[in-house]
């Protein structure tokens, strides 16, 4: 409930606040990348800022499903960090619009991603909101886990399958009652 009422309240704070400076670098090398911005930063005499970072990546070839974790902390020059956690509205971590699980400890926060499915070749979106604190400076940084799952028939072509094995079935079949009587030659 507390939680709750620190949102609400902290909502119109974060809305008209400007915005922060980020940009994101990612490195998509398998089978574990990696992500994050040591540099979020509030522009110049602000705090308390939103700030949210987009990059795209390219599914690696060979690949089908990918895990993620992230951890927010202090800038280099500063005690103060990201916050994805309960005051921040506007905090998500995203990929391809799977919400990554968010857990606040305090000085840090981690999130995870459960591996999802990617498409070979396919381009995908990772995006990271959040909210700068009081210096006006964080840091983030995470791991994409790349990994390969085998492909589950369709069911055409199970149903596929067994119909030629039912074909199969019934021609071995009618090929024994035909068959069936022998015939003796006399001599």
């Amino acid at each position: 409930m507390l939680k709750r009422v620190v949102s609400a309240a902290a909502a119109p704070l974060f809305l008209m606040a400007s915005p922060a400076f980020a940009a994101i670098a990612i490195d998509t090398s398998p089978p574990a990348g990696t992500f994050g911005n040591s540099t979020v930063t509030c522009t110049s005499g602000t705090i308390n800022c939103a700030f949210s970072d987009t990059t795209t990546f390219v599914t690696p070839d060979g690949y089908n499903q990918v895990g993620a974790n992230l951890t927010s902390g202090p800038a280099l020059t500063s005690a103060e960090d990201v916050f994805f956690g309960p005051l921040g509205l506007l905090s998500s971590v995203t990929l391809n619009g799977q919400m990554f699980n968010l857990v606040a400890t305090g000085a840090s926060e981690f999130a995870t991603l459960a591996p999802i499915s990617l498409i070979a070749g396919a381009t995908n979106t990772l995006v990271v909101s959040g909210t700068v604190g009081n210096s006006g400076s964080g840091s983030y940084a995470g791991t994409l886990t790349f990994g390969r799952t085998p492909a589950v028939p369709e069911p055409a072509t199970w149903a596929t399958m067994l119909l030629g094995l039912g074909a199969t079935g019934w021609l071995l079949r009618r090929k024994r009652k035909a068959s069936g009587t022998p015939r003796f030659a006399l001599a």
